[in-house]
């Protein structure tokens, strides 16, 4: 079986993921790719600024359904992923991207 990883917006707020593997090495594999953590950062963002637009106590980040598994983050932890998904656009040199980051941080830490 192939390694593979599917997505689509639900709601469009949640994105639902199916991982698919053979071993647990295919998931650590998946897990070390470039590819699926950018796609993880990215879409945490899109989500996390569409929570902020809304003031969501929490948000629904990821439906892994062939696990029966939701990620749920609450308002409280929207800084700290921003954080990370600030350092990728700070390696991808965008930096349009962080100074939009910073200010949603600075809402954030003004709203808890």
């Amino acid at each position: 079986m192939e390694k593979d990883l599917k997505a689509k917006k639900e709601k469009d707020v949640t994105t639902a993921i199916e991982l698919v593997w053979e071993s647990k090495q295919d998931l650590v594999d998946l897990s070390n790719q470039n590819t699926f953590t950018n796609f993880i950062l990215n879409s945490s963002y899109e989500t996390i600024k569409k929570a902020i637009t809304q003031n969501l106590p929490k948000v629904e980040l990821f439906n892994i359904f062939n696990l029966s598994v939701i990620i749920e983050v609450k308002k409280t932890h929207y800084s700290s992923i921003l954080e990370k998904v600030m350092v990728l656009f700070l390696e991808e040199e965008n930096y349009e991207e962080c100074s939009k980051i910073k200010k949603l941080i600075k809402k954030i830490d003004e709203n808890v």
